[in-house]
């Protein structure tokens, strides 16, 4: 498993506990994790503490663009500097 794996992994599992009806393995590096409902905009705050500790840095939430919570790859390339497929 490459660290791009791994971190994935723990992303998905975070958004699984979360949201209590899906499991991690239903969430798919494509999946739609807004549009879909999977986590919503009053988690995302908590998401990106998740994410800052995860990275070990600080996220700098005006810099961030829509659609940075697409799925996971985008979640990926956006907070740790990996490509999506990576």
């Amino acid at each position: 498993m490459t660290n791009a794996d791994a971190v994935k992994t723990r992303i998905k599992q975070w958004i699984a506990d979360r949201n209590g009806k899906i499991s991690p393995t239903d969430i798919h590096d494509i999946t739609p994790i807004m549009e879909r409902r999977i986590l919503t905009s009053l988690q995302i705050m908590d998401f990106i503490l998740f994410l800052e500790d995860l990275s070990g840095t600080t996220v700098n939430v005006e810099n961030l663009k829509p659609g940075s919570f697409r799925d996971v790859n985008t979640i990926y390339g956006t907070f740790f500097g990996g490509a999506a497929g990576d």
